[in-house]
């Protein structure tokens, strides 16, 4: 009996704080005893709440003219992006219907609440990415950024948004190279729940090394707090180095390595992640641009979670994606796209192994 009720008290502890999917559907059935094995907000998933992920360096780093001397004048640019999303496992779980426990070495099965297990849905979003340029020197300029989104799922455990403000400066060289850095804040939610909020230093250099050939890296640092407890606030740094190439006239392609770093207030929950990346972007005619990415990282915690292993949880990380795009606006100033992608989490721990097929609708449009 009291093995029988340490294991209870253990499993109620990992559904309320230690679980992967982070985003978590509603279930409108689920009666009063499956409420105890599923509140109403989880925490992120470790090592995904990180916000400086690879699409906004993707982003960031897409092949692109040589940039020239900051302008005379300010150079404002608002782009906004409204998105419908089919999902194939909003909760980013496993499919098993059990997970083995382990106590005092037995390792035991115990039956999986249906809310925490992977499901479907389809999901709405809008994305908002302003930028301002003010030049106030020969080759420098006050940058200043402002980036969110808003993903709202069928019930209030699935809504993910993000906001974040950055401010510095950016410095243009004679030879086309440029550096920029800014303080940022920011504040990241799931279900409605401050997952990280707090502020950071990021910084890009971009240097061009050939015709149409150029490489970057950038570095983001922050420093959080977390309603989830103390053990989910710490710190984070991330590190991409990439490299890009006009291939051909209607050709480009990409390459990258990353390094991630998070210490946080739980060795279990402290990681560190190595990967790689790249992507080739194609002019499919004189109206469509389409383009496939893809990347491999390895992911290692500090600690072990016990009841779920004595060892350290590991994972191993593919992703890729497949799109195609407007090259220009079709219908008042709005641009479609449509992209399909797909995420596996390969992991040590039975209850953190998940896959993953989105297919993303968006219409965009920058002002």
């Amino acid at each position: 009996m009291r093995r029988g009720a340490i294991l209870v008290g253990f499993w109620l502890l990992l559904t309320g704080f230690a679980d992967a999917g982070a985003d978590r559907d509603d279930g409108s059935d689920a009666t009063a005893d499956d409420q105890l094995t599923s509140p109403s907000t989880q925490p992120p998933e470790p090592g995904e709440q990180y916000p400086a992920g690879l699409e906004e360096q993707a982003r960031e780093n897409r092949p692109q003219p040589p940039r020239r001397r900051a302008r005379e004048s300010a150079d404002w640019r608002l782009t906004i992006d409204a998105s419908v999303v089919a999902d194939s496992n909003v909760t980013n779980s496993t499919d098993r219907e059990t997970i083995d426990l382990t106590l005092d070495g037995t390792v035991l099965p115990v039956p999986l609440d249906p809310s925490l297990r992977e499901h479907g849905g389809i999901g709405v979003g809008v994305s908002a990415h302003a930028r301002g340029r003010i030049p106030v020197a020969r080759g420098v300029a006050v940058a200043v950024d402002a980036e969110g989104f808003v993903l709202e799922q069928e019930g209030e455990r699935s809504d993910d948004a993000s906001a974040l403000l950055a401010a510095g400066v950016e410095l243009a060289g004679e030879n086309g190279a440029t550096i920029l850095i800014q303080v940022t804040g920011f504040d990241r939610q799931h279900a409605g729940v401050s997952a990280m909020q707090g502020i950071g230093l990021r910084a890009r250099y971009r240097q061009p090394v050939g015709e149409g050939q150029a490489v970057s890296l950038f570095v983001d640092a922050r420093f959080f707090d977390s309603d989830y407890g103390e053990e989910f606030g710490g710190s984070e740094v991330g590190a991409y180095l990439s490299y890009e190439a006009v291939l051909d006239p209607t050709l480009t392609g990409s390459l990258g390595l990353f390094a991630r770093g998070s210490w946080l207030g739980a060795d279990a929950y402290s990681s560190r992640e190595f990967g790689a990346y790249g992507g080739l972007s194609h002019y499919l005619s004189g109206d469509l641009l389409g383009g496939i990415s893809g990347g491999i990282s390895r992911l290692e915690y500090d600690g072990p979670i016990p009841i779920l292993s004595p060892e350290a949880r590991r994972d191993w990380r593919l992703n890729g994606s497949v799109y195609v795009a407007a090259r220009r606006p079709v219908l008042i100033g709005l641009t479609p796209s449509l992209t399909y992608t797909y995420n596996r989490t390969g992991s040590s721990i039975e209850y953190y192994r998940a896959d993953r097929h989105r297919l993303r609708f968006g219409l965009s449009r920058t002002f």
